[in-house]
């Protein structure tokens, strides 16, 4: 693989695309890096939507809705991903109905499909006082738009699952509940497009970020997770010399500058030279410590680690990182026998930096097989 400059690859890798080629439809939206320059993957045009009578499990009031939020994304210039989250989110909170609710008198006397009890929502996306007046949060045209709104403005959301992206807009009770609608979003936005699959416009489920060719898409596992760098297993996870080798470690005869990627969706928790060794250069075996490394922490009290950067990384502390963006290089710094990733998962991880030890490692290979990542074949 031909190596590019690391500074021109960490911009690169910021970009982010719906999908590679086709024509430009939308506008192009960015994540990761603000430092990112350039384009690599564009947008296709979106047709027009329209209900359609019986769509599946959906009956005429529920598609006219369905046909209303895509509508509206779609003048909005939302990219079509956002469609399937805001129709599965619609799809969670009230069935596709726009709900009145008992306890706010003013929503039952307008047009309505249902009546709710839950606190003072209404509507669509059961939206609180605080989206706008009762009468416009029973308006699907203005709920939906609303939606969109706060979607948009959440760093990364394309390359999310997509009850990640709901949540961070809906800051519900039940988190994960969104997940499940997935699949009939996707059907349903396509019905009311009138295309074969949502993947033709980029609107599936998405994959890590779109690149250049030393940066090209990798796969986001159905749980939102992928392989933080593709490359063999050279060393497992396990007793070493009277301590615990707390992950595994990741290599293939070139792997010096190639991209490490976060391997699920989180906030960045550690980025720092470690202590017990100096950064700006080569490490060696009589050394200790990670060198340049990244903590980031994900929903369920997961922090996943990432040793032995060539530089300082590409992330900062606080930063949201969606699955597969580049938060570094594979390097050889601190105690390290040759340019390679020492991968780290801990789990039940108490909120706060400095948590993630060793008494709450667990072996990386079989926790990311269990999502469906399995990583490189031990060497």
């Amino acid at each position: 693989m031909t190596r590019r400059p690391i500074a021109l690859i960490a911009a690169v890798a910021a970009v982010v695309m719906l999908v590679c080629g086709g024509t430009v439809g939308l506008p192009l939206v960015m994540f990761g890096q603000a430092q990112a320059e350039a384009a690599a993957c564009e947008v296709p045009s979106v047709p027009g939507a329209s209900p359609v009578p019986g769509a599946g499990r959906w009956d005429s009031a529920q598609s006219t809705n369905a046909a209303t939020i895509v509508a509206v994304g779609r003048q909005r210039q939302v990219p079509p991903r956002g469609f399937v989250i805001a129709l599965a989110t619609a799809m969670q909170e009230s069935t596709l109905r726009n709900l009145a609710n008992s306890t706010v008198p003013e929503s039952l006397s307008l047009p309505h499909e249902g009546v709710g009890r839950d606190h003072d929502s209404v509507g669509l996306f059961q939206q609180r006082p605080g989206w706008g007046s009762v009468r416009e949060r029973m308006t699907p045209s203005y709920a939906a738009a609303k939606f969109y709104e706060a979607l948009v403005r959440v760093d990364g959301w394309q390359r999310m699952r997509l009850t990640d992206a709901a949540q961070a807009v809906q800051r519900s009770g039940l988190p994960e509940a969104y997940q499940k609608w997935e699949a009939d979003a996707e059907q349903l936005a396509a019905r009311v497009l009138g295309l074969p699959s949502i993947d033709d416009i980029g609107g599936g489920a998405p994959t890590a970020p779109c690149g250049v060719d030393d940066l090209g898409p990798i796969p986001v596992g159905p749980g939102g997770w992928v392989q933080p760098l593709q490359a063999m297993i050279t060393s497992p996870f396990g007793p070493r010399n009277g301590r615990l080798h707390a992950g595994v470690d990741m290599s293939t005869p070139d792997v010096r500058g190639d991209p490490i990627r976060a391997a699920s969706t989180g906030v960045v928790e550690q980025v720092k030279c470690d202590w017990h060794t100096t950064c700006d250069r080569d490490g060696h075996t009589g050394a200790r410590g990670c060198g340049w490394y990244v903590d980031i922490r994900h929903a369920g009290n997961i922090v996943t680690r990432y040793c032995h950067m060539i530089q300082r990384p590409e992330v900062s502390i606080g930063q949201q990182v969606p699955a597969g963006t580049v938060i570094g290089f594979v390097g050889n710094s601190g105690g390290s026998s040759g340019p390679h990733l020492h991968f780290e998962v801990h789990v039940n991880v108490r909120p706060g930096p400095y948590h993630a030890t060793s008494s709450n490692a667990v072996d990386p290979e079989p926790w990311m097989r269990a999502r469906g990542v399995p990583l490189g074949t031990r060497s």
